[in-house]
């Protein structure tokens, strides 16, 4: 087991010791190229630079959400505000509902979370007659909305729960979808949505002289309509040689491996992308046949998908957005799949936001590897688009690269891996083309890949239990934490994850609110000392990566400095191997030291290498150093002369 979690020691100001020194071997030039990897092994840091002291104004006026650590909540999954149900999974509804949230508000502010994530409260697509689509208790399939859905609670019901979540010192983040709406297959499915039920009010690509209902149809030569997620739009389209689509790609779809295992053999002969990519996906240019247009025109699978180029689509869609911020005094929207919909209409959405009396950020979906489209979405061509988004070029070389999930674009390559994880961020905070890396929200789990103890190494298949990673190894997951706490952005954190939960889109209240699981305390230490060091807009430097090793450093504008040491080695938390990362912080300053703020960890520093003696991550801050002066303890004062520089 795990050790026990001791109380925070004092956090000091860091007084000159979190730049370069002598003891830490950092590159300083272009004689760091190192050919032992593929990527920079050990590389020149590059720190963000802080903002002016009118920037920040500017930008807590915009927005209160910059470098937030968020709680996500499922609503259907998390509680039920009445009697001790039985465990619910799957994918019919488990009956959570908004009141239960409102119940267990103090449970999440006792882990220190800043703000709570809920999805979509709107009322959806219940389930089907048949089994053509599944349940929509998750929310994102709406159906009608301008109501709440009635196995969620009611308006007054949200109204609550925001307010309690204000008077718990939390931000609200409701979670929105504007792309698509419930399944749809045929006219009588689309007449029940509210209020786009006409066939003119979606997308319909390539429908040519078929009837509305031969296009939505789900059958076996589906994949009508047009779809975005596939063959035409990710990747190439193969045809039959009648001429007919072939929308599977002979089973392929835009795949390039054919299961979880990467290797020059497993690499598909007709791949439509690179090797380092496990499947095409928003954004790459790169794969063979990708066409931006489907991606945004074409179908969500069969949910009906919305055109916004049709006036009364975009205006309608634009008045239920103030409608809902206006109504429900919300903090920011998370906007789901946001990388299916026009760059122009995003705009006009966060414009519109921003322009209210209270401006409100919203964090889009975007889910890509491509960092320069990805960052298109917050900056183009001149122009601010949204405020903020999920940070998929990070959390996709993030989870394989500390769990060994094999089920994300850059799996084949990041794996066990690191040194892309270590690149990749110091591409993004040296890259220019972000305007706001504090509103980028980090994840390891989520409500679609699962929850962190779930994320498994080896499978046969996505869809069949796996082993190995984060699933068998908690020492993975407190690595996988540390990076997602301490760096650069907005950490999110699934619910369940707080009890070890396993289980996809699992229930919470069968663990029973137990605060005293291991990680639930881990949790609100880690929001402790992000919190007590004012890491929230830190500036970000990355000191090493490489397979097996990351370490990064924080620097908060008001001089606390945090150097956090973390890797990916699969032992158990028994055994006690000796970890050596080969790098190290600076000699602290006279009367100083430095020390693990997390497990108050021993670990040494010699040759400009530091040794830990467990695979547990270190998260060093400078403290005063405590001597015995007649019997007593008394610290060491020093008075601070110098802030930290890099």
């Amino acid at each position: 087991m795990i050790a026990q979690v001791r109380g925070l020691a004092l956090a000091l100001f860091c007084v000159g010791a979190c730049g370069q020194a002598d003891t830490v071997e950092a590159c300083t030039g272009e004689a760091c190229t190192s050919g032992q990897d593929l990527h920079l092994l050990q590389h020149k840091a590059h720190v963000v630079p802080h903002a002016t002291s009118a920037e920040s104004a500017k930008a807590t006026a915009s927005s209160s959400l910059e470098g937030k650590s968020v709680y996500l909540i499922m609503t259907d999954r998390f509680a039920h505000a009445e009697g001790h149900p039985e465990a619910c999974s799957g994918t019919k509804w488990c009956n959570g509902t908004l009141k239960g949230i409102t119940s267990q508000l103090g449970y999440i502010e006792g882990m220190g979370f800043d703000c709570i994530w809920v999805t979509p409260v709107v009322k959806n697509f219940y389930g089907p007659a048949s089994e053509q689509s599944g349940y929509g208790y998750h929310g994102y399939w709406a159906e009608d909305l301008y109501q709440i859905d009635p196995n969620f609670g009611s308006k007054e019901d949200l109204k609550e729960l925001i307010q309690e979540t204000h008077r718990h010192g939390m931000c609200f983040i409701l979670d929105i979808v504007l792309n698509h709406v419930r399944p749809i297959h045929s006219l009588s499915d689309l007449r029940r949505v509210n209020p786009f039920n006409e066939p003119h009010h979606l997308h319909l690509l390539n429908m040519s002289n078929m009837t509305f209902d031969e296009y939505a149809a789900k059958a076996d030569t589906w994949p009508y309509p047009t779809q975005a997620v596939g063959p035409g739009a990710a990747c190439y389209l193969h045809f039959f040689p009648d001429g007919t689509p072939d929308g599977t790609n002979n089973g392929t779809f835009c795949n390039n491996y054919p299961s979880n295992v990467y290797t020059p053999d497993t690499y598909l002969p007709r791949a439509p992308g690179p090797p380092s990519l496990k499947y095409c996906g928003p954004g790459d240019y790169i794969c063979s046949g990708y066409n931006e247009t489907v991606n945004e025109e074409g179908w969500f699978y069969d949910l009906g998908d919305l055109n916004q180029s049709v006036p009364f689509v975009r205006q309608t869609l634009l008045s239920w957005v103030k409608f809902m911020v206006t109504e429900f005094p919300v903090d920011g929207l998370r906007l789901d799949t946001a990388s299916f919909m026009a760059h122009d209409f995003l705009k006009e959405v966060q414009d519109l936001l921003s322009s209210q009396e209270k401006p409100i950020p919203v964090i889009g979906e975007v889910t890509t590897g491509n960092m320069t489209y990805h960052a298109s979405f917050q900056h183009k061509n001149g122009q601010a688009i949204l405020k903020g988004m999920q940070n998929f070029p990070l959390v996709y070389a993030a989870a394989p690269g500390y769990c060994g999930w094999p089920n994300h674009a850059l799996s084949p390559v990041s794996g066990f891996n690191l040194s892309y994880l270590a690149v990749e961020s110091e591409r993004q905070w040296k890259s220019r083309a972000y305007a706001n890396t504090d509103l980028l929200l980090n994840t390891v789990s989520s409500q679609d890949d699962g929850p962190i103890f779930g994320l498994y190494r080896y499978s046969t298949d996505p869809f069949s239990p796996g082993t190995g990673g984060c699933k068998d190894y908690p020492s993975l997951v407190l690595n996988a934490w540390a990076w997602l706490m301490f760096t650069k952005g907005m950490p999110a954190v699934t619910w369940g994850d707080e009890q070890g939960n396993a289980e996809y889109r699992n229930s919470l209240w069968q663990f029973g609110w137990n605060r005293s699981a291991w990680q639930y305390q881990l949790l609100a230490r880690m929001n402790t000392i992000r919190r007590q060091n004012h890491l929230e807009t830190a500036s970000a430097k990355v000191h090493y990566g490489d397979e097996h090793h990351y370490v990064f450093q924080r620097l908060s504008s008001e001089g606390h400095c945090v150097w956090a040491f973390t890797n990916n080695l699969p032992l158990t938390l028994e055994q006690e191997q000796a970890v050596v990362y080969p790098v190290a912080p600076p000699p602290p300053p006279k009367g100083m030291i430095w020390r693990d703020a997390l497990f108050q960890q021993p670990f040494k520093v010699e040759a400009g290498q530091l040794t830990a003696q467990s695979s547990r991550p270190l998260i060093l801050i400078l403290e005063q150093e405590v001597s015995v002066v007649d019997g007593e303890d008394k610290p060491y004062l020093q008075e601070a002369k110098t802030c930290c520089t890099a």
